[in-house]
């Protein structure tokens, strides 16, 4: 066993509040348990690299700093904001030793994605996401003559009132689209700036199908439209495989960007 790996076995010990609270929500049911996925994914693609690099000196700064901060902080931070510090700290680490990097970009945001975030996602960041979303599909409706007025989450149109539920803020697939985005970026090594841009194209894309779903939804919801109850579903795959398409399109689109080293 290296140093290296002497040091992320040090870390992995540090942190162990991190893992008994991790342990908690997954068995809990308090959140999604999409996490373990995203952990698999960074373990098995940082194993598949070459694991003889030696963690830089850069690297080990930035990585018992933060372990220092994640000890200052410790009874300040609530757990997830703990975490996201023990995280990124490994996330340097495992960068060293996986890629002779500072920090892999797609490395971190596999890390970031492991934890519980999407109920704490859904709390804070449901309402004003949906809002956004029905001020957006009303645009677009009102381009097409529909005179739909929005109100908070609502839309309103001839007296009917069609609600641009928790769901369709989008989180899980912004969750999903981010993990194939990130997934990519760790698998072909792409620098910070890379996977920055790509995980700003992802973002983008997941705001447009968002607003696009809602806006196909107004038509089935409010009846102009006589769908059967599939139809909600199926167009939350189709929007979602073209969320998926452009990801993987941008990747394809950079796939001869020569990766920089940072």
């Amino acid at each position: 066993m290296t140093a290296s790996h002497r040091f992320v076995c040090m870390q992995i010990i540090a942190f162990w509040p991190v893992w008994l609270w991790y342990g908690q929500r997954m068995l809990d049911r308090s959140d999604e348990p999409w996490g373990i996925l995203a952990l698999a994914t960074v373990l098995f693609i940082v194993a598949q690299k070459r694991t003889g690099h030696i963690v830089s000196r850069r690297a080990l700064i930035i990585a018992t700093t933060l372990t220092l901060i994640y000890a200052v902080t410790f009874a300040l931070l609530p757990p997830l904001l703990r975490a996201i510090v023990a995280v990124l700290a490994i996330a340097v680490t495992l960068s060293g030793i996986g890629y002779g990097r500072t920090l892999q970009a797609g490395v971190a945001g596999l890390l970031l994605l492991s934890l519980p975030l999407i109920a704490s996602l859904q709390f804070y960041g449901g309402f004003p996401i949906r809002a956004i979303t029905a001020f957006f599909s009303s645009g677009l409706l009102q381009l097409i003559d529909y005179d739909v007025q929005p109100q908070g989450t609502l839309l309103f149109w001839q007296g009917e009132v069609i609600a641009v539920d928790a769901p369709c803020a989008g989180i899980k697939m912004l969750w999903t689209a981010l993990y194939l985005n990130f997934t990519l970026a760790a698998w072909r090594d792409l620098g910070l700036l890379a996977t920055w841009l790509s995980t700003s194209v992802t973002m983008f894309s997941v705001f447009i199908g968002n607003v696009l779903r809602s806006t196909l939804l107004f038509f089935t919801e409010s009846g102009i439209i006589n769908a059967p109850d599939i139809a909600h579903s199926l167009i939350g795959i189709i929007v979602f495989a073209l969320v998926a398409s452009a990801v993987l399109g941008f990747h394809q689109c950079n796939g001869r960007a020569t990766p920089c080293a940072v």
